[in-house]
């Protein structure tokens, strides 16, 4: 068994606080959009100039928070499984997390032929 680092610690930390982040934001932008409108195809809103105005202000910092929970996600598993069996994840979590669950946010159902 390998042993828990420092590294692999501050890591799993420092994505904690990147998912609370982005789950505070997430409120925010829940709160702050109309009723009517979905959470997919948000990303697709904004490349089509879409977005409604009460949403700029919040979205910018949103998506950040998104995509470095994203990034501090897939290192802290690197760093977990790095010396392991399971290695393989730094390659495949990556891919799954964005299968699973960016894409849920990145693209409208219609768009997905799955």
């Amino acid at each position: 068994m390998t042993s828990f680092s420092a590294v692999s610690l501050v890591f799993l930390v420092l994505t904690a606080l990147a998912f609370m982040t982005w789950a505070g934001f997430s409120i925010l932008l829940h709160k702050a959009k109309p009723q009517d409108l979905a959470w997919r195809g948000i990303v697709k809103m904004v490349t089509l100039n879409a977005l409604p105005a009460p949403l700029t202000q919040i979205y910018s910092r949103w998506f950040a928070a998104l995509i470095v929970f994203f990034v501090l996600g897939s290192i802290c598993v690197a760093c977990i499984v790095w010396a392991t069996d399971h290695s393989f994840l730094v390659v495949l979590f990556p891919l799954l997390f964005y299968y699973f669950f960016l894409r849920f946010f990145f693209w409208e159902k219609a768009d997905l032929n799955d």
